[in-house]
């Protein structure tokens, strides 16, 4: 049963590359799952609702499950089914907290770089959240360096009071732009965001 749980846990990084990659960036807005995902790219604070989630969460055991129990048997599926499922649900709470909590760690400072470079650099590249092996093997994969960070899309953890990087920071990050978004910024975010483009660093909404 062990080897089950560790391909069940494995095929949802599979699966978590591949739903990212294609059917949310590739298909550009068609499809909810590609119109949820890129309004999360559009807007940062924007999270797919629970009831969504866990519609997913059932439609994978619903696909998941009846295949590994003709392959392998019930007992054996149900617990592969489990450990996915249970994948899917750590992605979930990570991915979240990349984007709410500062890192803590290698592991947290190295996915939150990687992500937000995935979010502001280069949308086409870094697809795994959890892990990057995926992207190793489909060639997807790229090193964020030091990420540029518009300021009115920088996550509550990364700026001080000032709109600054944190010092502690300062060797993963660079803030550029203003810090107001206003209608014609979160418009352009908008357009970027389901043409797979990044966010302009210096967007700004001139007042009045």
């Amino acid at each position: 049963m062990v080897s089950a749980a560790v391909l069940g846990a494995g095929s949802w990084t599979a699966a978590e590359y591949g739903l990212h990659r294609f059917a949310m960036h590739e298909l550009r807005g068609k499809g909810l799952a590609s119109r949820e995902h890129l309004s999360h790219h559009a807007d940062v604070t924007y999270f797919s609702p629970a009831s969504k989630k866990l519609a997913s969460a059932a439609a994978t055991a619903s696909v998941a499950y009846p295949v590994a129990s003709a392959v392998a048997g019930r007992r054996w599926a149900a617990v592969y089914t489990s450990a996915m499922l249970a994948m899917y649900f750590t992605y979930e709470v990570a991915h979240r907290r990349i984007h709410t909590h500062p890192p803590k760690g290698r592991y947290g400072r190295w996915s939150r770089r990687r992500h937000l470079h995935h979010h502001f650099g280069k949308p086409m590249r870094n697809f795994g959240v959890t892990t990057p092996v995926w992207d190793h093997l489909f060639g997807s994969y790229e090193d964020p360096g030091v990420v540029t960070v518009p300021r009115r899309m920088a996550p509550v953890w990364m700026l001080d009071e000032a709109g600054e990087v944190r010092p502690e920071l300062a060797a993963d990050y660079v803030a550029k732009g203003g810090r107001v978004r206003g209608a014609t910024s979160a418009e352009r975010d908008r357009l970027d965001a389901f043409a797979n483009e990044p966010p302009a660093p210096e967007l700004f909404d001139v007042p009045g």
